[in-house]
């Protein structure tokens, strides 16, 4: 049985994909991008897990996946203005790497609380 994180981070992460891949594609402003990614719920997700995180090594792709989005959702106007929108583009890829390192969902770890 997955742990109860695996399907709502894999599920942030798609949709975070999502609107980067929107926003590269001039199918989304820049704004509209902001809103939608701050409206994730990532912070609550890694305070509800905090524990677990701390207790479970085998977590660690999960808690970057999310500290990840924690950033962009907190300091998304410096990247913006440091980068460019096309920062996005490696966020893709980290997120996507981040999802290949996940156990599949029969081989994720269990909630040990």
């Amino acid at each position: 049985m997955a742990h109860p994180l695996h399907q709502p981070v894999t599920a942030l992460i798609h949709r975070a994909m999502e609107l980067m891949d929107k926003l590269l594609r001039d199918k989304l402003e820049l704004e509209a991008y902001a809103q939608q990614l701050r409206a994730l719920d990532v912070d609550s997700l890694l305070e509800t897990y905090k524990g677990d995180f701390q207790r479970d090594p085998s977590l660690v792709y999960y808690l970057d996946a999310l500290m990840l989005l924690s950033s962009l959702q907190h300091e998304l106007e410096f990247q913006v203005a440091e980068y460019g929108a096309n920062a996005a583009t490696e966020d893709i890829k980290i997120l996507r790497e981040l999802l290949h390192k996940f156990p599949s969902e029969a081989d994720a770890p269990v909630n040990a609380s």
